[in-house]
């Protein structure tokens, strides 16, 4: 930021005149400070953080009235009137990050079938998003992988790589399928964008930078591949995700994973937790 921030300043803008703190985020998009009450979100340097505002600002309130599990927007400013990037203040869920949180196995696996359950609400519930600006994103599915196998095997070594241009190969005619109607979907849905109790108990889904238009299955790609089967028993009926479902999962989590390694300089991709997954019905 260009200048220090207010914080006082904004909160009371807004009506806002209680004690504050900041908090820690759990991602890098943005600064988090919160009072009793509410959350004030102001975007960082990231390259993203301001983009993924204002799709969030658009999206979450669709999600919301919809009937899904996230926090009310309760203003958003980009003024640049009191700091000089997007702001958003929102209503105060009191949980913790899933994805920090140690539980039982039973109380974690009931926390992803009830994502499943807010998945199939935002999936099947809305129907429209009014974006006349253009702020929501484009939620695609990376296809064009050449490239992405040839970092890996610069970063990770090539032993591997053979092995993961089959897979991709094997499951291509599927993931070129558009038949699938295209859904509303959070589009960046890992355990630290889920928010729930101490003891578990879903609380909300949060962060909704990435949002838009595109397959449901999208929203499955950063959920843990042996986290899915409560997901989707949480979601109940399938034909809204269409067919060759477990190809276009595996499709995605394998990106996932390729990406992971190069960052982390981390060779080893679970092929065989793959072709596992694909015998799954």
């Amino acid at each position: 930021m260009s200048k220090k921030v207010d914080i006082t300043a904004i909160l009371a803008a807004h009506g806002i005149h209680d004690p504050w703190q900041p908090l820690e985020a759990t991602g890098v998009a943005n600064s988090i400070y919160a009072t009793q009450h509410v959350v004030l979100r102001i975007a960082t340097d990231h390259p993203d953080a301001i983009v993924d505002a204002y799709t969030e600002s658009v999206a979450a309130p669709v999600a919301r009235q919809a009937g899904v599990m996230t926090p009310r927007l309760i203003a958003f400013d980009a003024s640049g009137t009191l700091v000089d990037r997007p702001y958003s203040i929102w209503d105060r869920v009191h949980g913790v990050t899933f994805g920090l949180t140690p539980l039982p196995d039973a109380a974690r696996r009931a926390v992803w079938r009830e994502v499943g359950q807010q998945l199939a609400l935002l999936h099947d519930r809305v129907r429209e998003c009014p974006d006349p600006s253009g702020y929501l994103d484009v939620a695609d599915r990376e296809l064009d992988v050449e490239e992405l196998l040839q970092e890996y095997a610069d970063t990770c070594g090539s032993a591997q790589v053979p092995e993961i241009e089959g897979l991709f190969e094997e499951l291509r005619p599927y993931v070129d399928d558009t038949s699938v109607p295209p859904c509303f979907v959070h589009n960046d849905l890992h355990d630290r964008n889920i928010m729930c109790g101490p003891t578990g108990g879903l609380l909300a889904l949060i962060d909704w930078g990435d949002a838009g238009w595109g397959d449901p299955a999208l929203d499955f790609a950063a959920i843990p591949l042996d986290a899915v089967p409560a997901v989707l028993e949480g979601y109940g009926d399938r034909k809204r995700l269409g067919d060759n479902l477990n190809a276009r999962l595996v499709w995605d989590h394998l990106v996932v994973s390729l990406e992971n390694a190069i960052d982390n300089s981390a060779p080893g991709i679970p092929i065989a937790e793959f072709r596992r997954f694909l015998l799954r019905r």
